[in-house]
């Protein structure tokens, strides 16, 4: 696979060293029939990787460079030929983008469509990633592991030197840390050969004597040498190896993170290190346009799985598979509110664990200015309605994120009566809730589950008439006086009740005396629901 790698430096010819633009080419075209197969439901059969491992080759070599032909053939050689093939591709890939940045295609001035296609192969690589499972696979050579990390490593050197906005290989290094490595093969040292008797000496019985002589052993090579080996430190000399030795320190974190998972499953330390490997590597929010970011979110079966989950509430489950995602998806904030609310739930032996998902997630939240308004490039939002609240409460001043290892049962009923609307059992999911209000003599508690009744009716009924419901949240509040007790408590409640006021042009007058409440007991909740 030279030949392959060589695609990415080799000029086209001398005048024009990225050829032409190849997008108007029939190769082009029949390559785009191949990978459309993957999305449109119409096309026959599954995409011939081969086929486009071969219109892919021959575009780069003899056309023109493209970064989307370049994508094409790395997830296709990945597909084809596995690890070695992925390897392949990202270095042919690297070698493009560091040699030919400001000629290759699409040009310059067309740079959200190389972000998009950079993007297509980080979607593929991890779909390949979930639906083959890497971490069964035999053990892989690790010179070939390294060349792959270092591969990934520097596509994603040249593209944070040369666009701020675009996506990381991040992802990739962090399920090539799934990936078992193969041990290196001991290091045999053959027996000296035996010394031939002098001339002047008569051999007795030559045979025999031959027979008789036994090489010593090889001495084998002490276990302690071989770890040494392996773990030895890479010298921090440079930038480059200090970006290497950062990524294999969080991969060594993330495996060993999925080792107390498999292993010690209650340990706070492998909650811990699971969040440390996902998380301390990535150094600011995605880009986004308004809240839409181009990231590959989860998709609908492991959403349906979560729900289904929390609606048996089988807490130990929960767990367990929001774990599995939390390098998968760093940015889906759900699930560790649902491991957060289930480890409550386990009792205190998962007190601590509890503890380590709330303090990191704030951590890591605090640092993403406005990561839970974002969503997914499919429309799942990094953080649903529950999960938004949860991470105020993590971030509330003077809070100790964490610190009380409680259950929050009214954080249990609301995230049944979400996993039955999602069920597409509504009434259920609102027979929950009010079963929750008639049992709570506390008003905060009311208060809480009537505002989430209105954000589960709006979001599952919107041409419902849900008037009355935002109406009786108002009069709770105005009841009991709660706005010069609770503000923040008070502001999402009328937040609540504004969503569905608003839909309704009549409730003009209501609404804007609404957002007159809204806006001294909190200006953010105001500011977001006139903009």
């Amino acid at each position: 696979m030279n030949d392959i790698k060589s695609l990415g430096t080799q000029p086209i010819s001398d005048a024009q060293p990225c050829g032409i633009d190849v997008r108007d080419d029939p190769d082009f075209e029949l390559l785009q029939n191949e990978i459309a197969k993957l999305t449109n439901p119409a096309a026959s059969g599954t995409p011939d990787w081969e086929q486009v491992v071969r219109l892919s080759s021959a575009l780069l070599a003899g056309k023109g460079k493209d970064i989307l032909v370049a994508s094409y053939l790395t997830g296709a050689l990945l597909i084809t030929r596995g690890l070695a093939g992925l390897n392949d591709g990202a270095q042919m890939l690297e070698g493009l983008v560091a040699t030919h940045w400001d000629q290759l295609y699409p040009p310059l001035a067309r740079l959200r469509a190389r972000r998009n296609a950079v993007q297509w192969l980080i979607d593929r690589v991890r779909a390949h990633a979930e639906e083959h499972d890497w971490s069964s696979w035999p053990p892989q050579d690790a010179a070939l592991v390294d060349g792959l990390r270092d591969a990934l490593a520097g596509i994603d050197r040249v593209l944070a030197e040369k666009d701020d906005d675009a996506p990381s290989m991040q992802p990739l290094r962090a399920l090539l840390g799934t990936v078992q490595v193969a041990e290196p093969a001991p290091v045999v040292v053959a027996a000296p050969e035996p010394v031939a008797p002098a001339a002047s000496i008569a051999p007795v019985a030559p045979v025999a004597a031959a027979a008789s002589v036994t090489p010593a052993p090889s001495p084998s090579p002490a276990p302690a040498a071989f770890a040494d080996a392996a773990l030895a430190p890479l010298a921090v000399d440079s930038s480059d190896n200090a970006s290497r030795a950062t990524d294999e320190a969080l991969e060594r974190l993330a495996a060993i993170g999925a080792w107390y998972a498999q292993n010690e499953p209650s340990s706070a330390l492998g909650f811990r290190l699971r969040r440390m490997g996902a998380w301390a590597g990535i150094e600011r929010a995605p880009a986004a346009n308004g809240t839409d970011t181009p990231l590959p979110g989860p998709i609908p079966q492991l959403q349906d799985a979560l729900r289904n989950l929390q609606s048996r509430a089988a807490h130990a489950d929960v767990i367990a598979f929001a774990e599995t995602q939390v390098a998968q998806y760093p940015f889906w904030l759900d699930v560790h509110y649902a491991a957060a609310t289930s480890l409550a739930l386990l009792g205190e032996t998962w007190s601590a664990a509890r503890r380590e998902v709330c303090n990191e997630t704030a951590k890591f939240v605090a640092r993403m200015d406005g990561i839970e308004r974002l969503k997914f490039a499919n429309g799942v939002p990094f953080a649903n309605a529950d999960t938004v609240q949860w991470l105020g409460t993590l971030a509330s001043p003077g809070a100790d994120a964490g610190a009380s290892a409680a259950p929050d049962p009214l954080a249990a009923v609301m995230s049944r009566a979400r996993a039955l609307a999602a069920d597409n059992d509504l009434p259920a999911a609102a027979q929950c809730l009010q079963d929750a209000i008639d049992k709570s003599a506390a008003v905060v508690g009311r208060l809480r589950l009537r505002t989430a009744l209105c954000d589960l009716l709006l979001e599952h009924r919107p041409g419902a008439r849900l008037d009355a419901f935002a109406r009786a949240l108002v009069e709770e509040i105005d009841r009991y006086g709660v706005t010069s007790w609770d503000a923040d408590l008070s502001a999402d409640a009328l937040r609540a009740a504004y969503a569905i006021l608003s839909r309704n042009d009549q409730n003009e007058a209501e609404t804007a005396a609404l957002l007159a409440r809204i806006a001294p007991l909190n200006v953010a909740i105001a500011v977001r629901l006139i903009t």
